[in-house]
């Protein structure tokens, strides 16, 4: 086994110590299942979650005629004859594999993190092929083998740590496909790499002109074979040569810099062009399991590292390249035996610098992550700088901010402290050759031995000499920016790979008009896929009918309506607006008939007016106005210093809640939805706001399906019907008064809980 594979199963072991999780199965684990099955281990995995969601251990066996599920001191055989399906459900931290027998009943439910995925695939997999032909026989004999089922355990479990470390063939890809983002450009591509190739020839001229002016003008005029005037003026004349490839070497370098640099800018803004255009296809599940620190990251961070690579990168290194075949061609050419001496071990150096650079990829690799870091606590603490500041929690974060930018620290330095300790040592070999050159040189120059060599002819050929370490050096530089480049287009193509949430196709509808008819047909979701959040969830909603929704925090309120903006997709039943399942909608045109009023309304950086016509932008200001006084905001607006120009700080931060809330009402308005969501939209208010906010609503809803969450039950006495829920379900449903009229109801339960008394007398009477 090479030095790669001992480092990666050395950090394997290490990580899955770390994590508590055994190797293989136990020995004293393999023995009890011996002595209890009468079948041969073919497959075996980890479930590593129990029902209550923490970390457990249940090993799931597969073998030729059943399974074996071992859990502490239970041993379950579950032969395949009775199985009739297995299914993954995949969530955000977890997946469960659900074993089903006859009629649907579920056997089993496996429960493991996506640590053990590869594993529990692999298991489902011969489950399945079990259950479609059978696997009495293993047709290869592989799974007979001793101890194959622990290979393959082991294997399952480091394949992501290993790839993890190398990520070669990845970040190989990553860079050609970042070469291709040149295409568009190739003509100004063309353009700096014909002054880069200029840039090397002229670079080559001064060297032999040197040489030239040494070799026919001063030796000459020294031995008295050429006279003084004759002399000076084809001195003069190599000057103007040696002055003239000085001066074009300048101005193709100007050509090469200025050409390239603005390829790089170029291809850094498409990056960031795809980049966030692709973030913004994506589903609201995407951006809850990724820090918003880490996508700013990629989007700034990696796309400016991109830029250092187009621009300086790919032209240093081919200029560099073609120096060197260069140099290698013209040291020859002086004197094959002095310029084989210099050029064979340029191939060992370059073999050098690349096995360095791979050895650096996992140092950056882990760099990066760290950065990412200290991106990600940034984007936490400066939003909720507020909560920072209430709790006094300043200390707090300028330590976990100093420990995240250590850890970076010492990431970074680690990178530093390896490549300053290869460069010294490949530049000393250079530099050795370089002497060895001087050895074979001095005696010829001298007449002690072997054939003689002209003083001129020597002198540019050290000057070229001297040039080969720049080439090299720039080469070992570009190693590290390759790196560099690597890692970020690696991180920023991970993100463009990722598939976004369907939201339409080609045969999707887009309507233009809804009359605001919802109904919910046994729908279910969960999050994970193991908790369901709503359980067979039914009912009909007519157009312009309002519904409260009320219940326990955590009880689906939200979940529900999300599902009509088609935030997310149920996970059964199906949802049908205006009679069409709401699947076959584009969720973008379907989402131009939704609106939202927020318990927390979210306004942009920027004036009263953008944040306004946000929701319209073609909207005149006449129309922004009639909105505005529609949510009893025109008047506080032009209160302020440049009333409807007035700039709000980030999330409007420089306006109350209440005005917050009614200029979130307001651009609601001007969006004129068929369906209206509000999510708790006077919950966080006084009560004289609270009264303003209410008039502004009953302005909104008029028309309108509206689907209204409310822990301020009074708010609700208008609804035609509310719906209660509670874990997932619809409980109750009815008028307000219907539902105050229920002894025992869990809606008139938590009227009382609200208004501290009992249900007004008259109520149910």
């Amino acid at each position: 086994m090479n030095r790669q594979s001992d480092l990666s199963t050395h950090a394997a072991t290490a990580a899955l110590r770390y994590l508590d999780q055994p190797i293989r199965m136990p020995e004293e684990l393999r023995r009890r299942l011996d002595g209890n099955w009468d079948d041969r281990v073919a497959l075996y995995a980890v479930a590593d979650l129990n029902e209550e969601l923490c970390f457990g251990t249940t090993w799931i066996v597969a073998g030729f005629r059943g399974l074996v599920l071992i859990s502490g001191e239970r041993i379950n055989q579950v032969p395949y004859a009775s199985l009739q399906a297995v299914r993954e459900q995949t969530g955000v931290s977890c997946s469960v594999l659900v074993l089903e027998g006859g009629g649907g009943r579920a056997v089993a439910r496996l429960r493991y993190t996506h640590r053990q995925r590869r594993g529990m695939a692999d298991v489902r997999f011969w489950i399945e092929r079990a259950l479609r032909e059978g696997v009495e026989g293993d047709p290869k004999g592989e799974l007979r083998e001793p101890g194959k089922a622990d290979t393959l355990y082991l294997k399952r479990l480091l394949e992501p740590i290993q790839e993890a470390q190398s990520g070669l063939g990845a970040k190989q890809k990553a860079l050609w496909r970042l070469l291709g983002y040149l295409r568009p450009y190739r003509r100004r591509l063309v353009y700096g790499m014909a002054g880069a190739s200029f840039v090397t020839l002229a670079s080559l001229a001064p060297a032999y002109f040197t040489g030239r002016l040494l070799d026919t003008v001063i030796r000459p005029y020294q031995a008295g074979t050429m006279g003084g005037a004759e002399a000076l003026a084809t001195a003069w004349k190599v000057l103007g040569l040696l002055a003239g490839a000085y001066a074009l070497r300048e101005l193709f370098g100007w050509v090469r810099l200025s050409t390239m640099s603005v390829v790089g800018e170029y291809v850094a803004a498409d990056l960031r062009r795809d980049l966030y255009a692709h973030m913004q296809r994506m589903g609201l599940k995407f951006f809850s399991s990724r820090q918003t620190g880490s996508l700013i990251s990629r989007v700034i961070t990696d796309t400016d590292r991109i830029w250092d690579f187009i621009a300086m990168g790919v032209v240093e290194v081919s200029v560099s390249l073609l120096l060197l075949l260069g140099l290698g061609t013209v040291l020859l050419s002086l004197d094959w035996r002095l310029g084989l001496a210099m050029a064979a071990p340029v191939p060992l150096v370059l073999f050098m610098i690349w096995r360095h650079g791979e050895r650096m990829q996992a140092l950056f690799l882990r760099a990066w992550r760290k950065w990412s870091g200290v991106s990600e606590v940034l984007s936490d603490t400066l939003p909720g700088i507020r909560v920072v500041k209430a709790f006094s929690k300043e200390t707090h974060e300028r330590r976990r901010f100093q420990a995240r930018n250590r850890d970076a620290m010492t990431e970074f330095n680690r990178v530093h402290r390896h490549w300053a300790g290869f460069w010294p040592l490949l530049m000393l070999g250079v530099h050795a050759t370089v002497l060895g050159v001087w050895a074979l040189a001095l005696p010829r120059l001298l007449g002690a031995a072997g054939p003689a060599l002209p003083l001129g002819r020597f002198v540019s050929f050290v000057l070229y000499m001297t040039m080969f370490s720049q080439p090299l050096e720039v080469i070992g530089q570009m190693s590290r920016m390759l790196n560099r480049a690597a890692s970020s287009a690696h991180r920023i193509f991970e993100i463009l790979d990722t598939v976004p949430e369907k939201t339409g196709g080609p045969g999707a509808i887009r309507p233009q008009v809804i009359r605001g008819q919802v109904e919910f047909e046994s729908v279910a979701f969960t999050y994970d896929g193991i908790r369901p959040v709503l359980r067979d969830v039914s009912f009909a909603v007519r157009p312009g009918e309002m519904i409260g929704l009320v219940g326990p925090s955590g009880g689906g309120k939200s979940t529900l309506v999300n599902l009509i903006a088609r935030f997310h997709e149920p996970n059964s039943g199906r949802i049908v607006i205006d009679g069409i399942p709401s699947h076959r909608y584009d969720a973008r045109a379907l989402r131009r008939h939704v609106g939202m009023v927020l318990q927390d309304p979210y306004l942009f950086h920027g004036t009263i007016l953008d944040n306004l016509r946000y929701a319209k932008p073609e909207a005149t200001l006449d129309q922004v106005v009639e909105a505005a006084r529609a949510a009893h905001a025109h008047d506080f607006i032009c209160r302020l210093s440049h009333g409807y120009d007035t700039v709000v700080g980030e999330r409007g931060h420089t306006l109350s809640g209440g005005e917050r809330q009614r200029v979130s009402i307001a651009r609601a308005i001007l969006h004129d939805p068929r369906i209206l969501i509000l999510d708790e939209a006077t919950s966080a208010v006084d009560t004289e706001t609270e009264r303003r906010i209410q008039e502004a609503l009953d302005r909104l809803v008029q028309g309108r399906t509206v689907f209204a969450i409310a822990h301020r039950l009074s708010t609700l006495a208008r609804a035609d019907r509310i719906f209660a829920i509670r874990e997932g379900r619809i409980v109750e449903a009815g008028t307000h008064g219907e539902l105050l009229a229920r002894p025992g109801g869990v809606y008139r339960e938590l009227f009382e809980l609200q208004h501290g008394a009992a249900v007004p007398k008259g109520i149910g009477q």
